[in-house]
């Protein structure tokens, strides 16, 4: 078992209603909206995009959500982060910006087993990390393409 990525499209009505604490997000079925698992790559994919564990600037930073200005009250052991609608458009455009000789530019290995990046420890293959990394990013690229289109924002918590 692991920490597990995961993301729950919303409306911004409900998103305002669950930051604003009048409904709280465990309510949520995440059945009934269109949903992402990124398995464990959640943190090296935010890594790859960001250079940095935590924060990120936008709009490579909404891709992953890990900064406090995002970030929900609630009961999740992990915390929650939501994204507007907006938000949600311009990590898809930025997305969209990246193909996969840009995605592989930004792939460093060894900086993230430096930095204890999750879910990596030192006998992990390169290339087969990379693999699994780019599988689960092509996921979320299509996924915040589809939202954007919808005009969705973005609930992301680890589970």
């Amino acid at each position: 078992m692991g920490m597990i990525g995961c993301y729950t499209a919303v409306d911004d009505t409900l998103l305002n209603r669950i930051v604003s604490g009048e409904q709280d997000i465990l309510e949520i079925d995440p059945k009934q909206y269109p949903a992402l698992d990124i398995d464990k790559s959640w943190h090296a994919i935010h890594y790859l995009l960001c250079g940095e564990a935590g924060d990120g600037r936008p709009p490579m930073g909404y891709v992953v959500p890990l900064s406090d200005d995002t970030a929900i009250e609630c009961d999740l052991d992990y915390g929650a982060f939501g994204l507007t609608a907006q938000q949600v458009q311009e990590a898809a455009e930025y997305l969209n910006t990246l193909d996969d000789a840009a995605i592989k530019e930004l792939y460093d290995f060894p900086a993230m087993l430096e930095n204890d990046i999750y879910p990596l420890y030192s006998g992990d293959n390169e290339a087969e990390f990379y693999e699994y990394l780019h599988a689960n990013l092509v996921e979320v690229k299509n996924y915040f393409a589809q939202m954007a289109e919808k005009g969705f924002g973005v609930i992301f918590y680890i589970s």
